[in-house]
């Protein structure tokens, strides 16, 4: 209603009062009207909006400028409680009728100056905060789902390695992560990718090494790259090796039969010609059940201990006699076993080596005489010794359930340096074997 039809409906009001209260109220009235007219206009003027007593910026009223500092806090409500800014927002009416900005504008503005705070839950490793979500809820969810994407199979137990906590915690509103950004967060997975550009002489295994991964893991990162076509210059995504805040634990008891191979044991015969070997008696496969407790660490196995062993059926040495004269020069010791994987493409990728039958825990021999430049865990391959023999040559043994030698030691032909297992990437017990000559990967059937 307008001010000349709020007078103008007063006036017949008070004709129809007696002429004493007409006087009386009727001044009250006025004063009244007249203070509502000047606070209204007051209400409705132009309003300096200051943060902690530095104006920011004029609007065309307080009503703008209150409902612009709303829906920012209304924004950052969407991902956390108690939202509120640290800063003092005051509002100060001023005569000022140009230079007003608009509510996106004052938005703008005010959105690089206020800091909100806001109650989130938050994420603690080791009493350590290392990500806030929006509420508890949604904390377990993403704690869940950390644990599925290492989810080994149905039998195996899951926990953390690390002391997980969820708290209510006081933080800055734009530090409260989605769910997709706090579980790349605590999978130590980052955004950004890096790239290798290869240089004049690079193979395929120099870039794995300078990336720290196998080749095998470089090639699936790289879909459509062919080693023996790249030129010099050219990028290469290098696979990030995450460096998780939480690991992801799991544990499983398994039981199965495996055999039993026992060496096969040689005697010089003097009497027999050159070249000529005798079975003396002729070996026999055992067979054994073996209980294992499994242990894998963010989806890949890292330790297998023997919780009991039963022998279920006696192993024989296979026993030969050969003639006492040896030939001059020989090949490199064969690792042995039956090739379950060969060397070549494979589902669509580059498998650089062999696979090889051999049971759990069996003993594997240096291809030649050499010095040891890895021995630890490599990526995918687990477990990993390899060796260098010179002349460009290298071997490497992976998968393995223990190490015997050590980075810089020198070691003989068909010493052992480690035991079979299935380490890393690998779906059972087996020794992969590479050849690997002037850092292109050989296939290892022309070598051994």
């Amino acid at each position: 209603m307008q001010l000349q039809e709020k007078l103008a409906s007063l006036k017949v009001w008070l004709a129809k009062q007696p002429k004493a209260f007409q006087q009386g109220m009727g001044a009250l009235l006025v004063a009244v009207l007249v203070f509502g007219v000047v606070f209204a206009a007051r209400a409705n003027g132009a309003c300096a909006v200051a943060v902690d007593g530095q104006v920011v910026a004029v609007v065309k009223n307080k009503a703008v400028a209150e409902a612009v500092v709303n829906s920012l806090v209304k924004e950052h409500q969407e991902k956390a409680a108690n939202v509120k800014p640290l800063q003092k927002i005051t509002y100060k009416t001023t005569d000022a009728k140009t230079d007003l900005v608009s509510e996106e504008e004052l938005k703008q503005l005010l959105a690089q100056r206020l800091t909100f705070e806001a109650t989130a839950a938050g994420i603690q490793v080791n009493g350590s905060l290392k990500a806030a979500v929006k509420d508890k809820a949604t904390a377990e969810k993403v704690l869940e789902k950390l644990k599925q994407s290492y989810q080994v199979g149905p039998d195996y137990k899951v926990d953390f390695q690390e002391k997980v906590a969820v708290v209510d915690v006081p933080v800055q509103a734009d530090k409260v992560l989605s769910p997709e950004a706090a579980l790349k967060r605590l999978k130590g997975e980052s955004d950004t990718p890096r790239y290798y550009t290869v240089k004049e002489g690079d193979t395929l295994w120099d870039i794995a090494m300078a990336c720290k991964v196998s080749p095998d893991d470089l090639l699936a990162n790289n879909p459509g790259f062919e080693p023996e076509k790249m030129q010099i210059g050219q990028k290469i995504k290098m696979v990030g090796v995450p460096e998780p805040i939480i690991n992801v634990v799991a544990v499983a008891e398994k039981t199965v039969k495996e055999e039993i191979v026992l060496a096969q044991q040689v005697r010089k015969n003097p009497k027999l010609p050159f070249g000529k070997t005798k079975v003396i008696q002729k070996g026999e496969t055992g067979l054994k059940e073996v209980t294992y407790q499994i242990i894998a660490v963010n989806g890949l196995e890292t330790e297998r201990k023997i919780l009991s062993e039963k022998v279920l059926k006696e192993a024989k040495p296979q026993i030969i006699e050969r003639s006492a004269q040896t030939m001059v020069a020989s090949r490199g010791f064969r690792p042995g076993g039956a090739i379950l994987s060969p060397f070549g493409m494979r589902n669509g990728r580059m498998h650089t080596g062999v696979d090889l039958a051999r049971p759990y825990g069996s003993p594997v021999g240096a291809y030649n005489a050499g010095r040891v430049i890895r021995a630890g865990w490599y990526g995918g391959y687990g477990k990993c010794v390899d060796i260098s023999h010179g002349n460009g040559i290298v071997t490497r043994y992976a998968h393995l359930s223990s190490i015997n030698v050590s980075v810089g030691q020198t070691v003989e032909r068909g010493q052992n340096i480690g035991r079979v297992g299935s380490t890393g990437r690998s779906s059972g017990p087996h020794l992969h074997f590479e050849v690997i000559v002037n850092g292109v990967p050989r296939n290892p059937i022309g070598y051994i």
